[in-house]
């Protein structure tokens, strides 16, 4: 799979504000063999305009009306012809050495077919906040309902999709999870890259900030859906476990130096001052 093609697909309804950063950040990639799709939702602001201004360099865009991200994300699916996939919210950012490291990764890794890298959480203005340090998941941590998944810095190959099927439209919040609960209970294998991939950003629109209800209607579902394989909420075992990790591996120190580095830093000199090799 040497410098195989990535395609990366943005789901998106009214971000105007953002989407531009989150289109660059594709456009910018250090990576070339690139496939970029876009699928908006039918935005009433200039969400469609800005894409049109990069519409040379999209691969594939519509703006049509869905039923939701996760309709738009299995839309992205259906059209994608990259041999690993990876979705980038309309507000989010990849770095620009991001799909590099995954090529690299999966050369280096033929057996792997899905993996997680950090994600560095971002305000409105652009400016760092933290990044958590955290374990790939495991099926030991989900028998223990241990879950910390970095979507935006989660990339797979398209195998995973034929085999086991597109993301589960009646999750609405937490498609992400059921997806990753989906390929561990298939007896796949998570790979780690130790940098950060992507950026999440933190405001007052994002779907968390809004629809707290949307999250706890998909954990029931996750919980009806999976509970012969998985436990859905951390039981004691797994919070326990989860901490000890954390002080073995150092992750508590590691959050608190780069926060303490980077907190307030733009994205921009992040990127140019951040040791990614």
């Amino acid at each position: 799979m040497k410098n195989p093609k990535i395609t990366v697909i943005t789901p998106s309804y009214n971000q105007g504000s953002f989407i531009e950063e989150t289109i660059l950040s594709v456009l910018n990639q250090t990576y070339k063999n690139v496939e970029y799709i876009i699928i908006d939702g039918g935005s009433k602001d200039n969400t469609v305009d800005i894409i049109k201004k990069y519409s040379d360099k999209i691969d594939y865009w519509v703006s049509e009306k869905d039923s939701g991200q996760t309709n738009a994300l299995n839309k992205g699916v259906k059209v994608a012809t990259g041999e690993i996939l990876c979705w980038i919210n309309s507000d989010d950012v990849l770095v620009p050495w991001a799909l590099q490291k995954v090529a690299d990764f999966f050369n280096n890794h033929p057996d792997i077919a899905i993996v997680n890298g950090y994600t560095l959480r971002i305000d409105k203005y652009s400016k760092c906040m933290y990044n958590h340090f955290v374990p790939e998941p495991t099926t030991w941590f989900s028998k223990h309902g241990i879950y910390y998944i970095n979507q935006p810095s989660m990339f797979f190959k398209r195998k995973l999709i034929d085999e086991l099927g597109v993301f589960e439209e009646s999750f609405h919040a937490r498609m992400d999870q059921e997806f990753v609960m989906r390929v561990l209970a298939a007896g796949n294998k998570f790979g780690k890259i130790n940098k950060v991939l992507g950026t999440i950003r933190i405001h007052e629109d994002t779907k968390t900030s809004q629809n707290g209800a949307m999250w706890s209607e998909d954990l029931q579902k996750l919980e009806n859906k999976y509970k012969s394989h998985f436990k859905v909420k951390p039981d004691l075992v797994g919070s326990i476990s989860y901490v000890i990790y954390k002080i073995v591996s150092l992750d508590y120190l590691k959050q608190f130096l780069f926060t303490k580095k980077w907190k307030g830093v733009s994205l921009k000199d992040f990127n140019a001052q951040y040791n990614y090799q």
